[in-house]
């Protein structure tokens, strides 16, 4: 029985591109080693048995979709704890746990750096090329030395930028140019805010969140702002230039489309006492602005992604906590939505519950990891 759910489980998720529904028709959902694919306009989920857990990802051509360094579909286990895909395409780059670069495609992988290079991110690009960030250490790592970013191209190697000591983190590429963060080689300062550059150009401050940064074409949107608590003083940059105007609310987690469409959650702007306090809502900031979203007393509208199509898909979230043996922990209700025009659906109920000083406890300073539970098909 185990190995006919494997069988589906392939075959669901290496169909031909034309067969889906349309874009981001699927979404990747995980929770420990349970995971499951939701499809968008259909009831269909399909759960999947993982080896082992890791962030979600799909391929460039959304038929393939990623666990950690586990690809589902051929059972696929590299030595990373994660893979970075192509814009198109079926082809990812992985940093290995020895600090060299590896590339993988259907027709196998091979090595591009080696063993102790020091890499210590990599992020693909749409032509083949890899943007490397490298921090070399020997022996216990305070400072480490070689703290560059560099380009790798048909087997070539060029430097773009060195740090002053931080850790350089490309995590992706905008109009032929590397999108990497200064990392200061300490989560308490990152805490309050990181230099993000392209090239070696800083374009603005921010918090290293994944959907804190938002490449859309030739388009970039950025949430900028350096205060750890995400219900602070945060703003949305959209090529470089403040769309939110708004200092009312502290705006977060833009996402847009090729065509210019940009949408962010937005609430108070305050430190809030309490996480779980957020009630952001979610707005349409471009070609014209207008609230989207009224969530409910108790309630935030997070993780946003805007479609091609207009359509917006987000998870509604409430925190609930409680007390068990003396320890505080929260339940985590996330309900995914659809936005079509003015409809809203439900597309799938989530519920995550654990104590708060574990992993499962998903919200920092106001910021809910939902990216690195939840990864959208392109």
């Amino acid at each position: 029985m185990r190995a006919l759910a494997l069988a589906l489980t392939v075959a669901v998720l290496a169909v031909p591109a034309a067969a889906a529904r349309g874009p981001a028709s699927k979404i990747a959902y995980v929770h420990g080693r349970a995971a499951q694919v939701i499809y968008v306009d259909s009831a269909l989920r399909q759960p999947i048995v993982l080896p082992h857990t890791g962030v979600p990802h799909w391929s460039g051509d959304g038929r393939l979709v990623s666990f950690g360094g586990y690809i589902v579909a051929g059972r696929v286990d590299l030595p990373t704890a994660d893979l970075s895909w192509a814009p198109t395409g079926e082809r990812a780059a992985y940093v290995t746990k020895d600090g060299g670069v590896g590339i993988w495609t259907p027709r196998g992988r091979r090595a591009v750096l080696p063993g102790g290079w020091g890499a210590s991110a990599v992020a693909s690009s749409a032509d083949g090329a890899l943007a490397i960030g490298r921090a070399v250490c020997k022996g216990a790592c305070g400072l480490p030395a070689h703290t560059e970013v560099w380009v790798w191209r048909n087997g070539s190697l060029r430097l773009i930028a060195r740090t002053d000591g931080g850790r350089p983190v490309p995590f992706a590429w905008h109009n032929g140019h590397v999108l990497w963060w200064d990392w200061p080689n300490s989560a308490s300062i990152a805490a309050d805010g990181v230099a993000l550059y392209e090239d070696e150009k800083r374009i603005a401050a921010g918090l290293m969140f994944p959907d804190y940064v938002a490449v859309c074409g030739r388009h970039l949107a950025v949430t900028a702002g350096g205060d750890r608590f995400t219900t602070s003083g945060k703003r949305i940059l959209f090529d470089g230039r403040d769309v939110s105007r708004d200092r009312a609310r502290s705006w977060v987690a833009p996402t847009c489309t090729a065509g210019g469409r940009l949408v962010a959650a937005a609430g108070r702007n305050w430190e809030e006492p309490r996480f779980g306090s957020e009630h952001r809502a979610l707005w349409q900031l471009l070609p014209a602005r207008r609230r989207l979203t009224h969530p409910p007393a108790g309630w935030t509208d997070e993780y946003p992604h805007v479609l091609p199509n207009g359509d917006v898909l987000f998870v509604r979230t409430q925190q609930i906590p409680f007390r068990r043996n003396g320890q505080w922990w929260t339940t985590t209700r996330g309900r995914l939505e659809l936005l079509r025009g003015a409809s809203l659906r439900r597309l799938h109920e989530l519920t995550i519950t654990g104590p708060d000083i574990g992993s499962d406890f998903v919200n920092y300073y106001g910021h809910y990891d939902w990216p690195s539970r939840l990864a959208f098909a392109p």
